[in-house]
This record gives structure tokens, sequence and C-alpha cells, in this order.
């Protein structure tokens, strides 16, 4: 009992550190600036200064010792305690050495004073984080100090796959970084415990582990940050707590394993965060059609002036966004050149692209390889062969192919096999057979396939 007391008197003594720290500050700086004053006029007031400033020095040096205990450890705190002890050291040694001025005087009060502002720095960086700083410094000063100028609080989504969204570093990280962090960083770990970065998180602290991947109630750092305000263990004890979405998103994430490399399903996420993204991040997770998702830049004017020379009509297919439809101008013809073309200026927003009863071979349609975010393709009556197919089973994205009206034969299906994608396949009045088709097909459920109607026989219809 008396242990537990006397540990508790001394954390209750060295919780005056912050309000003694700034008596050393003050009258020593003083005395630091009056050694430069000319005359010997103020010596006394310079001598006063020097004593209260050593005194203070020592108090504010033992009360920080003392707190120190409740701070866990890291460099910012080892720096902190060790340079406030040498500047009352220094204060005292001051004392005595500057009592007649004189060069040593001003030696002592400019080492003195660099001290202050190293050791009041490490201060700062506990009290308030690393980046206290440099935090509302304009852009230029922070990189010049080597600090990244922290990104916009309001994320533009639209620029991001939805599918590649990952939660920790997105969601949970970012919100430690906001309200945890300043106590648990390499500088300061309070409890024994970093949260700057995942792998610490997962190593716990002196209460052990505070992760337990499936069992959200288990883990006590789901439990420390949902306890009440008022509560003495509720953490962040002061600051920002982490707000109703952070702490839902925390639940999720460890209720569904805990992973730092889990992204966002928009199949599996659970409709209540779905909603908290969407209000508190305005991330939309709602089903999307793939030329929604599309990431490229927009077509210049410039681009679709010089493709529109050469018979190309576009379509933007999402308001703003950067998926075209392309397809010929009613009467116009396109021939390789143009399509070569449309593959250097517009690789990446072409989505749907039709070239209907165009005469093309295979050789014409090798460009067609380039188009990566090709989405629906129509070959119809076109020259193209099972080559060319070949070469189409390497865009990921496509799903509608209409090859209605060519030559290509039972060759093609060894190809159709490969590609990632595919919904649709349109195979009406081409060479393959029944056969060939239906093995396809039974074995890519996926894919419909549709060769056109096919008639009964005419006795058949009388008989039945």
């Amino acid at each position: 009992m008396q242990t537990v007391f006397l540990a508790d008197f001394g954390l209750f003594l060295g919780r005056f550190h912050p309000l003694l720290v700034h008596l050393p500050i003050g009258f020593l700086l003083l005395a630091v600036l009056l050694e430069w004053w000319p005359g010997d006029k103020v010596r006394p007031a310079i001598r006063v200064s020097w004593a209260v400033g050593a005194l203070s020095a020592i108090a504010a040096a033992f009360c920080g010792w003392l707190l120190s205990g409740e701070s866990g450890g890291g460099d910012a705190l080892f720096w902190h305690k060790w340079l406030g002890i040498s500047v009352a050291v220094l204060a005292v040694a001051g004392t005595y050495l500057t009592w007649n001025g004189g060069k040593i005087a001003k030696g002592i009060g400019f080492v003195v004073a660099g001290l202050l502002s190293v050791a009041g720095h490490q201060g700062g960086n506990l009290t308030h984080g690393e980046d206290y700083l440099f935090e509302h410094a304009p852009a230029v000063v922070q990189t010049i100090a080597g600090h990244e100028p922290k990104a916009s609080a309001s994320q533009d989504w639209s620029t991001v796959n939805v599918d590649s969204i990952n939660i920790y570093s997105s969601f949970l990280q970012p919100a430690l970084n906001k309200s945890c962090t300043k106590c648990h960083n390499a500088g300061k770990q309070n409890g024994g415990l970093r949260l700057d970065a995942p792998s610490y998180a997962f190593a716990g602290g002196d209460g052990g582990e505070i992760i337990h991947p499936g069992d959200p109630l288990g883990s006590s750092w789901y439990k420390r940050i949902t306890l009440p305000r008022n509560n003495v263990k509720a953490m962040p004890p002061q600051g920002t707590p982490l707000d109703f979405s952070q702490v839902r998103l925390l639940e999720f994430w460890i209720a569904t394993g805990a992973d730092t490399l889990a992204l966002l399903d928009p199949k599996t996420t659970p409709e209540d965060i779905k909603m908290l993204l969407a209000r508190d991040y305005g991330l939309d997770l709602s089903p999307k059609l793939f030329v929604e998702k599309i990431i490229a830049p927009a077509l210049s004017a410039q681009d679709i002036e010089a493709l529109s020379a050469i018979n190309w009509s576009i379509t933007p297919l999402v308001p703003g966004g950067p998926a075209l439809e392309v397809k010929p101008k009613p009467g116009k013809s396109i021939d390789a050149a143009s399509l070569a073309k449309l593959a250097e200026l517009a690789p990446t927003q072409v989505a749907y692209l039709s070239l209907d009863q165009l005469p093309l071979t295979d050789n014409d349609l090798t460009p067609l390889a380039n188009f990566k975010n090709l989405n629906r393709l129509r070959l119809n009556g076109t020259k193209v062969t099972a080559k060319t197919v070949g070469i189409l089973s390497k865009l990921p994205h496509l799903e509608s192919l209409n090859l209605y009206g060519t030559e290509v034969d039972d060759e093609v299906f060894a190809h159709l096999q490969l590609f990632p994608s595919l919904k649709r396949l349109y195979l009406w009045q081409t060479k393959v057979t029944p056969e060939a088709t239906e093995a396809y097909a039974s074995a890519n459920p996926t894919v419909s396939v549709d060769t056109g109607f096919t008639f009964a026989p005419v006795s058949e219809q009388k008989s039945k």
C-alpha cells in the first residue's frame, strides 16, 4: 500500500513539470539576453536571473524525471529528459561562472539557450506530436524542413479504383495519426505502445496485444476507444477521439481478420458501412458499370478533332468521364491507318468500339491489342479470323464480343477460353459448329453465347 502511495505521489509531483518548465526558460533566456547589455548596471539582475533560472531548472528537471515514469519510452523522451538535466547542470554552473560577466558568461549563455531550444522542441514533440511545429506552415516551409505537406482532408475518390482501397491505410492509420500517435510514436510510447505503423500496433504494449483478429470486443484497442469519455481508461485521454465511422470501420476490420492488406469489397461490405463511407468520406460503393470506373486522362479537344477529321465519331459514355464510344461516322469508311491512329491517341479511353461491316483483315486489326480498357467490341462483317481473336484474349476488361457474319470457325473457341472477363459472345452466321459451341458454353457457364435463331423443320412442326 505504501509503495502504491509513493508511486502515485511521485506522479502527482511529476505533473507539475509542465507548469515549472516555463520558469527556467524565461529566467535563463533573460539572463542570456542581459549578458549582451552594455555596462555593469544590469549585473545584479543577471545574477538573480541565473540563480532563479537554475533553481527552477532543477525543480522542473526533477518533476520531469518523475513524470517520465508514466510516459513510456522513445527517442524524444530520452533526449528531452537528458537535455533538461543538462540545462539544469549548466544553469547551476552558470550561476557561478557568470558572476562577473565577460566572454565566458556569453559563451555559457549561448550554450544554455541552444540546449533550451532543443529541449523545448522535444517537449513540444512529446506534448503535441512530432509535426506540431510545421503542421500549419506553408507547404514550401514544410518541404524545406523535410516534412511532407499534409494532403487535403477530403479525398478525391473519383481517381481511385474502389476495388483497390486498403481499409487500414486509407481509413484507420489516418485516424490513428490524428488521435493516437501523439502519445504512441517513435519518440514517445505511453504504455510501451507504438501506433505509427501497423507492425507496432500488432506488437502491442506493456499490457500485451491490443488486436485479436476476429474478436473486436476481445481487443483492448477497440475496448479502450469505445469507453465513455469520463472513464480514466478511455483513449485517447485528451484531444480528438475516433468518430463513429472510424470506430465502426475498426470493428469491421478486426471482425474480418485484421488484415492490413485487406481491400474494400463492395459485394461483402455491410450496408451500414457503405452508408458511413458515403456520408463521411464521399466514397460511393454502389455497383457501377465498368465504364464508370475507368481511370484515364480525358481525351483532349485537339485529339478529338484530329480523330473526327479521319471519320471517327466519338461519344462520351459518362458525363465528365474519360470513357468513350467510338465508331465510324455514318456513311464513312475507316481504314487500317485510321484504326492505328485511334489506338495511338486514345489507347485507354476507348471502351466501346464498333467496326461493323468494314473490310478489315487480321493485319489491319492488330492495333486492337492497344485498347487496354476496351469493354465492348463489334467486329460484325469484318475479315477477322481466330488469329485476331487470340490477340483480343489479352484484353483484361473485354466483356462483349460480336463476331456476327464473319468467317471464324471452331478454332476460335481455343482462344475464347482465355478471355478473362467475357460475358457476352455473338456468333450468328459464322462457321462454328453447334457441337463446338455447346461444348464451349457448357465449359463457360458465365458467358452468354448467342448463335441466332434456330427454327425447327416444317415437318416436325406439323407432326406436333
